[in-house]
Parts: structure tokens; sequence; C-alpha cells
């Protein structure tokens, strides 16, 4: 196997034009990423064999003679189901079946580029914040205000009497609220760094509560986690449209302390000791 020149991230192409191909690939350069092309949807999935997991993120088209973009994504999630893929297509009516099988966004044609830089930057970036260590400048640690809102008592009753009191090497003070509306009012006053939603609850869905902090209704956090426990596509769609990382019910308290460690560090959360 080829090895890949070290880069930002690394980025699969597969369209069937040509000017496609070099124009998403001259874009991909100035930002740093290495980009790979492919043809065809055959093409495509021989890459995808051939370099597995160091492939950050698939640009698809959906319309291509022999093999289309929907076999493709079909053949991507049953083999590799965690990869990262962007549908970009003329068809928009495909949007619904996309997002059944999974994917990090659907880019109709024609698009502005701003649009394609951004959706592609990040969905790099969390793929890069996924597999890196975290990184605490010496002599100081994370710290930051947590709001949990999740409508189960015992959920909310465990992650915060744990993010106080189980935490080696880091300060957290922590606000549960069981509902999206008592989240907005609450969030005037504590001011939340960063917010750990539920996706699915009474009156008001995670994702909505997300949109209205983002609208300013309430104190808008610097970040958020979606902690949740949907397992229906439709929903688990409505989940990774945020744009956020996703943590599964139940998840070890290590694994939810190293991500808030890391959104810390990237937001500049931190205390010296």
């Amino acid at each position: 196997m080829q090895e890949l020149p070290n880069a930002q991230g690394t980025v699969l192409v597969i369209d069937d034009e040509p000017n496609v191909l070099w124009f998403i690939a001259t874009l991909c350069q100035p930002m740093g990423y290495m980009t790979i092309t492919a043809g065809g949807g055959m093409e495509g999935l021989k890459i995808i064999q051939e370099y597995g997991d160091k492939i950050d993120l698939v640009l698809l088209d959906l319309k291509m003679p022999g093999m289309g973009g929907l076999e493709v994504l079909k053949s991507i999630r049953k083999y590799r189901p965690a990869m990262s893929v962007i549908v970009i297509t003329g068809y928009g009516d495909r949007r619904q079946e996309c997002e059944a099988l999974g994917i990090d966004a659907f880019i109709t044609k024609p698009y502005e580029l701003k649009e394609l830089y951004q959706q592609i930057e990040r969905v790099v970036e969390k793929r890069s914040f996924d597999r890196n260590k975290v990184q605490i400048p010496e002599g100081q640690q994370p710290s930051a205000k947590i709001l949990i809102v999740d409508d189960e008592e015992e959920v909310c009753e465990l992650l915060a009497s744990s993010l106080r009191e189980d935490v080696h090497g880091a300060h957290f003070e922590v606000l549960c609220t069981r509902s999206g509306d008592e989240a907005l009012r609450l969030s005037t006053k504590f001011k939340p760094d960063i917010g750990i939603i539920d996706i699915k609850m009474p009156q008001m869905w995670g994702d909505e509560l997300v949109r209205r902090f983002q609208t300013g209704q309430g104190h808008l956090p610097k970040d958020f986690i979606i902690y949740t426990s949907v397992t229906e596509p439709r929903e688990v769609e409505q989940a990774r449209r945020l744009g956020f990382k996703i943590l599964t019910k139940p998840t070890q308290l290590d694994t939810l302390v190293d991500v808030l460690k890391k959104l810390c560090v990237k937001h500049k959360l931190l205390q010296k000791i």
C-alpha cells in the first residue's frame, strides 16, 4: 500500500466528472488536505479498501455510470460504518434515502463554495478531534461550567455527581435540568460553557434546544455533547446533523471526561493549577 503524506486530513472524491475532481482537489489543497480522486464507484471502493481508516472523508456524487453513489454508500456503511461521507448531488429528492444510510452532510448542486468548504472543514476537524489524544498545557487544568439536559432523573444525578466528585485533573461546575425550556431559562444566569444534551425528550427535543440556543434564546454554550440512547435511523440522523460529538448511553465516565477535556482545550477553558 502506498503511504499517504502527512496532511491535515485525507479526502477521497468520487465523481465521474473530471472537472469536478479537479475543482475539489484544487479547493482542498490550500486547506491542507491530501486529496485522492476516483472517477467511478468501483474505483472509489478499491481506494477505500486499500487505505481504510487513513481516509478522513469521502465526497460522493450519486449519479455515475456503472456503480452509482447510493450503491457505494451502502457498501461503505456495510464495511466501514464509521467512515465520514458527504453527498454532493444535483438530485435533492434523494436526501432522505441518503440520510437514512448515515451521512455527515447532503449538499445540492449548484452549491456555494463557502458551504462546501465549511462542511469539509467541520467533518475532518471532528474526526481529528476523535482520533487525537488530549494535550493539556503544563501548569493548567480544564475548567468549565457544564449544563446537563436530560429528562431521565437518574442520568442527570449520576452524571452530575460523577463530574463533580470523580474527575482527576479537571474542575467542572455542573447544573442539571430535565427540560429544554428550563435549560434556556437557567442558562442566562448559569452561563454554561458546554452543554450535554439528550436528543429524545418530551416537549422539546435536543436538536430543537440546540437551535434555540444558536438563535439567541438563552446563553449559548461554546460547544455541545449529544448524549443519547436513540437507535432508530431517522433519530440517529437528527443527532448526526447537529455536527457535535455524540456519545451513546451508557458511556463510561472516562470516555465522557476525555471528550470534555478535549473541548476545554479546544475552547481554552483552562485554569492554573
